[in-house]
């Protein structure tokens, strides 16, 4: 899960930038890195949930802390999703309400206010085919900061090998997307940036240069919802392409035919070509 605000998680989850952040707020959103961690052409209806795939969502509320969680009925359909994703929501709400409790009594000691904790977290289908499963991810976090803090993430399920696989996966064996994907990001970012500023942004200057790949979440999307893969959504969390104020940066791209000829047969099906960014 990319991109935090001013309540920050832990190390590993920013790609190993260190940033500030309070003991407690460290426990809590530590467990937001394991939330992250876990054919043929065929019609929407082949791809589909069965009809006994429901979408799951909770919302809970105490005195000091709001928390919810949900995923869409196309993961519902994948029991080793649902359980993944059990376990998240149980560990994520046990160490919500520890630490939330146990800051709020240290606050009281010390004659300071405390203001409720919340955390939401949810998956949503961004596309499928057959074999592969798209999921995009969102957290929202707010441990008593000046705001909260937002971060994204993409999981991609393959049906058949019944487990998560990362883009580099579908590619042949020395191939890769990152140009592909980095290169036009870059050039419709500044455009953006430059958009919302109201003026260009030096490269050396703060927020002024392009995220690294790593940096970005990359979420394989099906635009028209045809069982096929056509686009892939990159995102730059707040903080990674500009300050809180301005959002995350989000931004379509086509695939490709050249980025499709790089993936391995047995998932070419999955994906159509689009043109490209011009």
């Amino acid at each position: 899960m990319k991109g935090w605000g001013a309540s920050q998680p832990p190390q590993a989850l920013l790609g190993g930038v260190k940033q500030p952040c309070q003991a407690q707020e460290m426990k809590l959103l530590a467990l937001i890195l394991l939330l992250g961690a876990l054919g043929g052409r065929q019609a929407l209806a082949t791809a589909a949930p069965s009809p006994s795939a429901k979408p799951f969502k909770v919302e809970e509320a105490t005195d000091f802390y709001t928390f919810g969680f949900a995923w869409p009925a196309e993961a519902s359909a994948v029991p080793q999703l649902v359980k993944r994703f059990r376990t998240q929501m149980a560990d994520a709400k046990l160490e919500l309400e520890a630490s939330a409790s146990a800051d709020r009594k240290e606050r009281e000691a010390a004659g300071y206010d405390f203001l409720n904790y919340d955390l939401q977290y949810a998956y949503e289908t961004a596309g499928q085919s057959t074999r592969l499963l798209s999921l995009g991810s969102s957290v929202y976090s707010f441990t008593g900061g000046a705001h909260g803090s937002n971060g994204s993430g993409a999981l991609l399920w393959d049906r058949q090998l019944g487990r998560e696989i990362k883009i580099a996966h579908l590619l042949k064996r020395g191939a890769s997307w990152t140009a592909a994907i980095r290169q036009p990001f870059c050039v419709l970012l500044d455009r953006e940036r430059q958009e919302r500023r109201g003026e260009p942004t030096a490269q050396d200057q703060m927020f002024g240069n392009c995220p690294e790949y790593r940096e970005l979440t990359v979420l394989l999307q099906d635009d028209d919802r045809n069982s096929q893969f056509d686009h892939v959504l990159v995102t730059a969390d707040q903080y990674v392409a500009g300050p809180y104020a301005e959002g995350p940066y989000e931004i379509s791209l086509p695939i490709t035919a050249t980025m499709i000829e790089r993936i391995k047969p047995e998932y070419r099906s999955s994906f159509e070509a689009r043109p490209g960014v011009k």
